[in-house]
């Protein structure tokens, strides 16, 4: 069967969860499909106000027309957590790119700001990650400075 006719929009949430949020929109939604790991890819027809409707659905995690133009999803960064990836978008972080423009001092002032119980975990966490290391490798010394940073 060939593919479905349209117009792309990638998304930075999973197929699951993109078929999950448009059940019953059907304003040219033809096909939804995985493009990577919590991206998918839908197939669309819509214009106008309808295509704004469906990019709205996902505004928060991002979307694009063209899958290089996304970005990586921040749930995709290593030791992040389902909570603590909605926290940062959330706090208008969608993206591993823009946790990396902003660093970890200040991505976690602002999810501070929203979210007050997130931990100094959430702060390892992201230095770490965006290192591709485990929180735990964190030294002592690469905490203090984090939290000088936090202060500033």
């Amino acid at each position: 069967m060939a593919d479905p006719q349209g117009d792309a929009l990638y998304v930075n949430v999973g197929a699951s969860e993109a078929r999950r949020r448009l059940k019953g929109f059907g304003h040219g939604v033809r096909k939804i499909r995985s493009a990577g790991k919590n991206q998918a890819l839908i197939i669309h027809t819509a214009t106008g106000q309808h295509r704004e409707e469906l990019e709205a659905i996902f505004v928060a995690e991002g979307y694009a027309s063209k899958l290089h133009d996304l970005g990586e999803p921040v749930a995709n960064l290593r030791n992040l957590g389902p909570a603590s990836a909605t926290w940062l978008r959330d706090a208008g972080i969608p993206t591993i790119d823009e946790l990396r423009r902003l660093g970890p001092a200040l991505a976690y002032r602002l999810v501070q700001q929203r979210y007050p119980r997130a931990s100094k975990n959430l702060l390892w966490a992201m230095a770490a990650g965006l290192q591709d290391r485990d929180w735990r490798e964190l030294s002592e010394q690469e905490k203090a400075v984090l939290l000088a940073e936090i202060e500033k």
